[in-house]
C-alpha cells in the first residue's frame, strides 16, 4: 500500500484497512490514523481494560507493541515491493496513562539508506506528557 492509499485512513480506525498492512496484533491494538506523510505518523489508541497492569495504567509490553506497529507500518507504508523487519528497539517507559485515556504515538523516520531505515517514536498521554520513548533500526528486505 502506498502513501496515497493509506492517507484515505486518515481519521480512520487502521482495522478497516483489513488484510492489506495490518495484522493480527494491531487489529487487536485497534489504532486510529491521525496523519500520514513519508516521514512521519501518529496514531491514537484507547487504552482498554485488558491493556493495563493491576494498577489500571498502561503495561509496557503494550507500549512497546504500540510503538513497534506505528513505526512498523510507516517504515513499510511505500507499498509492496519492499518490507522492512526491526532488528533492534530501545524503549524508555517514562510516564502513565490510565485505562480510558487515549495515547497519541508518533512516529518519525530519522535517517532511510539503501539497507537500513532507523526511526523514533514517543507516546503521549491525553495531557501531552510522554509515557514512553522509543528508537528502532529496521532492515529493509527486497521482495524477489
Amino acid at each position: 500500500m502506498d502513501i496515497l492509499e493509506l492517507k484515505t485512513y486518515e481519521g480512520k480506525y487502521l482495522s478497516s484497512v483489513g488484510g492489506k498492512i495490518i495484522n493480527p496484533v494491531t487489529a487487536w491494538l485497534n489504532p486510529k490514523l491521525i496523519f500520514i506523510d513519508d516521514n512521519r505518523m501518529k496514531c491514537e489508541f484507547e487504552v482498554r481494560p485488558e491493556m493495563a497492569d493491576p494498577l489500571g495504567i498502561l503495561h509496557g509490553s503494550i507500549r512497546a507493541a504500540m510503538l513497534c506497529d506505528t513505526l512498523g507500518i510507516l517504515a513499510n507504508h511505500p507499498g509492496g515491493e519492499v518490507s522492512a523487519i526491526a532488528t533492534g528497539m530501545n524503549i524508555d517507559f517514562i510516564g502513565k496513562a490510565f485505562v480510558g485515556e487515549k495515547v497519541m504515538v508518533v512516529a518519525e523516520i530519522i535517517n532511510k539508506g539503501s539497507s537500513l531505515v532507523y526511526m523514533s517514536g514517543t507516546i503521549l498521554n491525553e495531557k501531552k506528557q510522554i509515557v514512553a520513548k522509543g528508537s528502532t533500526r529496521l532492515f529493509i528486505l527486497n521482495r524477489e
